[in-house]
């Protein structure tokens, strides 16, 4: 069973709420044509695992050719383009809500990292990159004298 995720609790607020973020993003969406929906994408979980910090992206139907994965100056940034799909001669659109185009997303890491020991993989449309600490960002216990 999938349920919606749902940022804030169930009150008379959550659905007017709702409504002004469509709103919203249905402004946006004429001002800056088909990419505004995908320029939020994508989206991405950093974890801490004490010893490296584990970036997860959603990015459903790109091959690792599409994406280019650069750390400079304690951020990761994740760059790619998802291209339109061809369109078959003599058809229409009846729906087209599936976003194209070149997308960043920048994510600021917590502390320094190994640059040279960062891996990537793409698997399944999820980017996994893991980014190990530097020696000096890692926690350490202190022993008492």
């Amino acid at each position: 069973m999938i349920i919606r995720f749902q940022p804030f609790p169930a009150d008379p607020w959550s659905g007017e709420l709702a409504r002004v973020e469509r709103g919203i993003n249905g402004l946006f969406g004429e001002f800056l044509g088909e990419a505004a929906g995908w320029q939020a994408l994508p989206r991405v979980d950093v974890v801490d695992r004490g010893v490296e910090f584990v970036v997860l992206a959603e990015l459903p139907g790109l091959k690792k050719e599409d994406l280019k994965i650069v750390v400079h100056g304690g951020v990761l940034k994740i760059s790619g383009e998802r291209k339109a799909p061809a369109k078959v001669e003599g058809s229409r659109w009846v729906r087209n809500e599936i976003g194209t185009g070149k997308f960043q997303r920048s994510i600021e890491l917590p502390s320094e990292v190994k640059s040279g020991s960062i891996t990537a993989s793409l698997t399944n449309g999820i980017l996994r990159v893991t980014l190990p600490k530097a020696e000096e960002a890692r926690p350490r216990e202190i022993s008492i004298q």
